[in-house]
């Protein structure tokens, strides 16, 4: 009965088996020669592999070298920003003038003098 349901709905046995299933379905109904669905299948197993093979390269050879690239670039720019901050603070004498906008408090802090945040930074925050 199996076979018979198979002969009439072959799409319907192709969406709900898995791939495996279906090459053996497509063997048992190849008796002579190759049938078409067993030429389609082999297509698409073929194109599959040169995807495969596609995006593994691309992956070897591209992604993976810009996020070196990248993660180069990275340190380097933060290098640059350390010694600019470091050459920045050596050479700072003036205080920022008390700008009457800046520092609002309608209201102290609960913790410490009332006047810094929670997370009040004193060698960047001023």
């Amino acid at each position: 009965m199996a076979t018979r349901f198979l002969a009439r709905h072959p799409t319907n046995f192709v969406v709900r088996k898995s791939a495996g299933t279906i090459r053996n379905y497509a063997a048992t109904v190849a008796s002579e020669g190759k049938s078409e669905f067993v030429a389609k299948r082999e297509a698409v197993e073929e194109h599959a592999k040169g995807t495969e093979k596609l995006w593994k390269n691309i992956c070897i050879y591209v992604c993976v070298p810009a996020l070196v690239l990248s993660a180069g670039n990275s340190y380097r720019l933060e290098q640059q920003h350390k010694e600019h901050k470091e050459h920045k603070g050596a050479h700072s004498t003036s205080e920022r003038p008390p700008y009457q906008y800046q520092r609002i408090r309608n209201k102290p802090f609960p913790w410490g003098d009332g006047d810094k945040t929670l997370f009040h930074n004193p060698e960047i925050n001023h």
